[in-house]
């Protein structure tokens, strides 16, 4: 492990050099270097240049991932919003009030398009330099090409469609880049995995992509397009000889730093405490801190009482996943704990608060296994999705004894019901909750109003009321890039 640390710290060495040299790349719509400098090669003579320019791709997606939560957990019903000061537009995503000006809308989409030109740049010059060893071009393609569909894939799930670009623009020519459909941009997810997946290793330090991440994220893809026989096709490449992934056999090791190098992470962000740690791991703990992790925390975000009592008795995921008592950081005694449910999946011992080390899975095995049982119910095959299924639970009750058979169920819906009720309790806190709800239609049904914080003195929950309507599967496209554009370029989503 020591030696695998040192690896990962020459990488992210290299991450924070390369956000250096890519400092003066902030920059208006679609963050575009000034044309004079977009079109000066001289950065990029040697494939260690190309190859530092890959990591400040990393680098753009690894400072975004810990704030993912503000628009893909908050408005689901696994989230209420707590404290608001330090995210300011959170409070209108926690009842789906959103509007153009909403801060947290642009900051996604200035850091997710940051991140695409950062790609194209590498893409752009990666001709450029002679002195390539063998596979070594190959892979650089393939990672940049798996990032811009990363981002393309999470901007087209939250705004729908949006501007494709896949080359370097200056300004001007940026400003007049009007929106893709989504299907055009789906179309360019899917083309860029695909190679990504025939130019990738198959194996990585932590934290760079792969071949067999490229293809999880492709089926992942396909399953939101719901091309049930290509994700199929994929899914099972994932459990073939192919690769040596599989659920870990303690859910909690998923969340600690000795065993977050695992064959259950197929795609993480890693982290190093002091280096470039984030923000996570004290984020969603409570203001006066924890006991023995943090002296501090920020409550920006607390589970809901409506997804607290979704979890079975036995199943071991809560405990993992949700700590009920707070017991601060400078309380005396154990007795001093009181009730204030909160998301301890992250909570690791801290000396600096708002520098956690640990790695963010953003693949995980289980999410695939999950997403074949889906699959295979699609295509009609519902024993083999319970066998997929029951896989997951077997490990959440460390038995069979809580697994399903085909006697349990009356209708197919149920059966999908229990698939997104598993996908809920398993991925909790990892930013799907409100993708689900999405994609198969539920959101509205849902998310009319949410129990959130529960008092167990009165047995009553504070009701969240949010009032979905169907407009609101995407969030409007944010005022400040409309203004940026030309002249009626950027449109503006339904209902905004």
């Amino acid at each position: 492990m020591k030696a695998m640390k040192k690896i990962r710290s020459i990488y992210i060495a290299g991450l924070l050099m390369s956000s250096v040299v890519l400092t003066s790349c902030e920059s208006l719509l679609l963050n575009p270097v000034p044309e004079s400098v977009s079109t000066n090669t001289n950065s990029f003579n040697k494939a260690k240049d190309l190859e530092m320019a890959v990591f400040g791709t990393y680098q753009r997606l690894q400072s975004r991932v810990p704030n993912d939560f503000i628009l893909m957990e908050a408005p689901s019903d696994n989230m209420f919003a707590e404290y608001f000061a330090t995210a300011p537009g959170l409070d209108a995503i926690n009842t789906l009030d959103v509007t153009p000006l909403n801060n947290q809308i642009n900051l996604f989409w200035q850091n997710s398009f940051n991140g695409v030109f950062r790609a194209n740049q590498v893409l752009s010059n990666i001709e450029i330099p002679t002195d390539y060893t063998d596979g070594f071009k190959d892979r650089l393609i393939g990672e940049s090409k798996f990032l811009r569909a990363y981002f393309y894939f999470d901007l087209v799930r939250i705004f729908g469609g949006v501007p494709k670009v896949t080359e370097i623009l200056g300004i001007t020519s940026a400003a007049q880049v009007p929106r893709a459909s989504e299907n055009e941009i789906y179309d360019l997810v899917i083309e860029d995995l695909t190679d990504a997946a025939n130019k990738l290793p198959q194996t990585a330090v932590q934290g760079r992509a792969t071949k067999g991440a490229a293809i999880a994220l492709l089926a992942k893809v396909q399953v939101y397009r719901q091309n049930w026989p290509a994700a199929k096709t994929l899914l099972e490449r994932l459990t073939s000889n192919e690769f040596a992934y599989d659920l870990v056999p303690e859910y909690g090791s998923l969340f600690e730093i000795a065993t977050e190098v695992n064959n259950e992470a197929i795609f993480s962000m890693p982290y190093i405490e002091g280096t470039n740690g984030h923000t996570l791991s004290y984020i969603l703990l409570p203001n006066g801190g924890v006991k023995g992790y943090s002296n501090t925390g920020s409550r920006v975000g607390r589970p809901t009482w409506d997804l607290q009592k979704a979890f079975e008795p036995g199943d071991t995921r809560f405990a993992e996943t949700i700590e009920e008592y707070a017991l601060l950081w400078n309380s005396t005694s154990p007795n001093d704990a009181f009730w204030w449910p909160y998301f301890n999946k992250w909570r690791i011992s801290l000396s600096t608060a708002s520098s956690s080390g640990l790695d963010i899975p953003l693949i995980r095995y289980a999410d695939m296994i999950l997403l074949h049982a889906e699959v295979l119910h699609k295509l009609g095959e519902n024993e083999k999705a319970l066998d997929e299924l029951n896989k997951v639970r077997t490990r959440a009750f460390k038995s069979t004894s809580k697994n399903y058979t085909m006697a349990d169920f009356t209708s197919s819906e149920q059966i999908m019901n229990k698939i997104l009720h598993e996908r809920r309790l398993e991925l909790a806190c990892e930013n799907n909750r409100w993708f689900d709800l999405v994609r198969t239609g539920k959101f509205v049904e849902k998310l009319q109003s949410v129990d959130g914080e529960y008092n167990p003195s009165t047995g009553q929950a504070v009701k969240v009321v949010r009032e979905a309507k169907e407009y609101m599967k995407y969030f409007p496209i944010p005022w400040e890039q409309i203004q940026l554009s030309g002249q009626g370029v950027l449109t503006q989503n339904q209902g905004y």
